[in-house]
This record gives C-alpha cells, structure tokens and sequence, in this order.
C-alpha cells in the first residue's frame, strides 16, 4: 500500500506529470509466477483505467493471451508509471531519465511479488531488464538471469496488433511461456 501511495504522490518526471491521467502501479497476484514488464501506461488503456495493459487493443490481446495460455499467477506492470505523450499527445516511448526515475518502483513490485519468470514485453524492457549486451530474439526465446530474476523476451502486443508478427506465433509463444512456467514449479 505505502510503495503504491508514493507512485501516486510522484513528481519526478515534469512531462509525465503534466500529460498522465493518472499513475498506474502494477497490479495481479501477490505472489507471482510470471510478471509481465511492458514499457509504459497507454493513453487508451491503463492511463484511462489506472490498471496497467486494460482499456485498449494491446491489453486485450495481452490479457486473452495470458487466459488462453492456462497462466493464473501473473502480475502486469510496466518500466514507467505514468503515460509519455509527445508534443500531439501521441504515446512516445519513455526517455531514459523518465526509466530511470521509476527503476525503484518496479524494483520494489517484482522484489513484493517475486515471480519465478519476468516475461519483457518488448525490446526496450528486455534491454533494461536483461541488458544493452543480451540478444532480443523472442522468436527463440533463451531465458536469462540477472539480478535473481529469470528474464523472457517477447514481443509486445502491438507489434502483434500492428501485423509485425501474426496471433498464431504470438499465442505459440504463450504457451511457451506457460511451459517454461509449469517447469518452474508454477502456471
């Protein structure tokens, strides 16, 4: 409660300040098997909900993936708390200080839930979770660990949503997921 107070009460990013609707915790299972790490608050989903990956296309499919899959234990949080828009308010990805400035929150989320895996929905959060020096190749996922935690890359749902990679594969790599998590002794 008091960790997501003080995301609430954050004022360390003027320009997330001045465009969130509101600051978006992570939210699920306390104790997780998979935390899925997205990049940031969507404008149509999560900083309209307050719930991160809800309300729009890239939640939905996230959310109906995570069902179809068999995964119950999950939490679902993202690098940044608060949505960055740029100068049209179109969604942008978050800045590296912006990252840096919310690092302790997600630290302190997956230290609270502590899940058996972290799947990193996209480059960016792999590279900030994994690495600068860890390959990005979700097509065939190595599971890496650092910092005690086990790192999964896979592609962030808008680049299914956009055409990049078809609902097959991406559902594929779900149930991937779910076997990776089975065998780590949780669904």
């Amino acid at each position: 409660m008091e960790l997501r107070e003080a995301m609430r009460a954050c004022l360390r990013c003027p320009a997330l300040v001045r465009t969130r609707a509101c600051v978006v915790p992570g939210d699920g299972a306390a104790r997780a098997t998979v935390a899925f790490v997205g990049i940031a608050p969507g404008r149509f989903g999560g900083d309209r909900t307050g719930v991160p990956f809800s309300g729009d296309r890239s939640g939905d499919l996230l959310r109906r993936m995570i069902r179809e899959s068999g995964l119950r234990r999950v939490f679902i949080t993202n690098l940044v708390r608060c949505n960055p828009r740029d100068e049209l308010g179109r969604n942008r990805d978050p800045r590296g200080d912006e990252i840096a400035n919310c690092r302790d929150y997600l630290t302190a989320e997956l230290a609270i839930v502590r899940p058996r895996i972290v799947a990193c929905l996209g480059r960016m959060a792999w590279r900030e979770l994994a690495g600068k020096s860890a390959p990005f190749d979700p097509r065939n996922p190595i599971p890496v660990a650092a910092r005690s935690l086990v790192l999964y890359p896979m592609f962030h749902p808008g680049y299914a949503i956009r055409g990049a990679y078809s609902e097959r594969l991406y559902r594929g790599d779900f149930v991937r997921l779910a076997s990776l998590a089975a065998s780590a002794g949780g669904r």
